[in-house]
């Protein structure tokens, strides 16, 4: 059973939710999140409106037109583990400016601006999308926080010089799933795991499944209100594998109508090195090995930048 804990209890770092984190984190990857009432809505229905705009009007905002990587994304345009992902995107994050040196290196491209439609043509879209991004920020911190207190490590956000910066990197997208009718039947997301820390995830009817170690594939259906949290692989490598990056996927099988979901990812700041945990930062950690499944993980312990190895990710999506 995949547990459900408070936004609340996990910001003040309760022992038993974190406990309740850490014990869902390191059997099956995931666990349900109830940010409780008054929070930001979750914007569906203004998603909606904006995968229903004329194709036209979505294609003037492709990813194509962005060197940051953020805009529409077609049917069939992303791949996962090189298949066609059997979806429509629109892909956004965090604004910034680059920062400013002499050789900036490629994967500064990262930062940058959203495409966002006129105002006039979708009215409100951008201001629902913005407070959804704010509220899951606080999130993203909360949790990636309560998972380095399971690890001994008690503060990595918060300065320039924290092992994971001043706060974290984030990118997001919000997916729609056409009607499952007009597909056969198989992944219209291929099974993957996320490359970031964690995953926030929303979705406003079912089909995410989830494999667990057993090889089971389980399906994901939160509790009305709350959030999905899984792992990533930068979880997996930053604790040698102790925490494993959640496989999912979404199965046309599961799907009973048209899907929309938002996704966000988070990482330390892409300026940031990673350096793997040892037993030496946490007594939890011995015997922990990074499998080598998965052709971007590494078991060889060394430190990284993270935006270098986001860069080289995001180049096998797109």
């Amino acid at each position: 059973m995949i547990p459900t804990v408070s936004l609340d209890d996990v910001v003040a770092r309760d022992p038993g939710t974190v406990d309740v984190v850490h014990t869902a984190t390191k059997d099956i990857g995931l666990f349900y999140l109830d940010s409780g009432p008054g929070t930001a809505s979750h914007p569906f229905d203004i998603s909606r409106r904006f995968f229903a705009l004329p194709p036209a009007d979505k294609q003037a905002l492709s990813i194509s037109l962005s060197s940051a990587y953020r805009g529409y994304v077609g049917v069939g345009e992303e791949s996962t583990n090189g298949a066609a992902d059997l979806k429509e995107s629109f892909e956004f994050g965090k604004e910034d400016a680059p920062p400013a040196v002499a050789d900036p290196p490629p994967y500064y491209r990262m930062y940058g601006g959203n495409q966002w439609p006129a105002e006039a043509l979708l009215p409100g879209f951008r201001a629902a999308i913005e407070a959804y991004s704010a509220h899951q920020a606080r999130i993203g911190a909360a949790v990636v926080g309560a998972l380095a207190a399971t690890l001994d490590q008690p503060a990595v956000l918060g300065r320039a010089d924290a092992p994971f910066g001043a706060e974290l990197s984030s990118f997001a997208r919000v997916i729609y799933y056409a009607n499952p009718s007009g597909y056969a039947d198989g992944a219209r997301l291929a099974a993957h795991t996320d490359s970031g820390m964690v995953t926030v995830s929303v979705q406003d009817t079912p089909g995410l499944e989830v494999r667990t170690s057993s090889g089971e594939w389980i399906p994901v259906v939160p509790p009305d209100g709350c959030c999905v949290v899984f792992t990533g692989e930068l979880l997996e490598l930053w604790s040698r594998g102790y925490y494993r990056a959640c496989v999912h996927r979404v199965h046309n099988a599961s799907l009973a109508r048209d899907r929309i979901s938002l996704i966000t990812f988070f990482l330390p700041d892409l300026r940031s090195t990673l350096r793997p945990l040892t037993t030496a930062d946490s007594a939890r950690l011995a015997g922990a090995v990074v499998p080598r499944g998965n052709s971007w993980l590494t078991g060889d312990g060394a430190a990284f930048v993270v935006g270098e190895r986001e860069w080289a990710r995001v180049g096998e999506i797109f």
